[in-house]
């Protein structure tokens, strides 16, 4: 059975976390934290070792939700699919949903806290964790989509699990340019892309 975090815990993480929406991690301090949760120094350094580690956890946080998102939206799309033709347009549903431009943000959030681990090493395992959450996941809905007839065996589960991440990622590089692609034009790569690698 997973640990309950303490509620004095649950709340500094929680009210970080939405300050995120507004600020980069560096600009956050601990008295602004303090001020909008109404929890004292002493309670924040009971249950953080510093400030770093109080920010880390909540940008895990972050992480953890786009990928329960995900997750479930790939959950609920493969629990009503049937056919070849249910899962393709499944599927199309699901790259709209996680790639749409309105998540340009959280894009940046990701790949802030990705570059942000790999000098950290407390960070880095912790961000690790969901990362590994999200690849299991996924390499078990691939597993599952080919006991049920609907994608090819012909290639490696985690290997597809990785490059759906990837190119749902890597659309952060037009995410910051003047000149940005027409995003339907990159649904319908996508959608070729998953019909002639995934599908059977």
């Amino acid at each position: 059975m997973p640990t309950k975090i303490h509620p004095t815990k649950a709340l500094l993480i929680a009210t970080t976390v939405e300050l995120l929406d507004t600020k980069l991690p560096t600009e956050i301090a601990v008295d602004e934290i303090l001020e909008k949760s109404g929890i004292s120094k002493g309670s924040l350094y009971h249950h953080f070792e510093d400030l770093g580690e109080l920010l880390e956890e909540a940008q895990v946080e972050r992480y953890a939700a786009w990928v329960d998102r995900s997750v479930e939206a790939l959950v609920t799309m493969l629990a009503k699919v049937k056919t070849k033709e249910d899962i393709l347009k499944g599927l199309k549903l699901v790259t709209r949903f996680t790639q749409d431009p309105v998540y340009s943000k959280t894009r940046f959030q990701r790949a802030r806290a990705i570059a942000a681990a790999e000098h950290n090493p407390r960070f880095r395992a912790r961000l690790a964790e969901e990362q590994t959450r999200l690849t299991d996941a996924l390499i078990d809905l691939i597993n599952e989509a080919r006991n049920k007839g609907l994608y090819a065996s012909d290639f490696d589960a985690h290997a597809g699990a990785v490059l759906v991440q990837a190119y749902t990622l890597g659309m952060i590089v037009d995410d910051f340019v003047d000149n940005k692609m027409d995003p339907e034009e990159w649904y319908k790569l996508i959608d070729l892309v998953v019909e002639k690698v995934f599908l059977k």
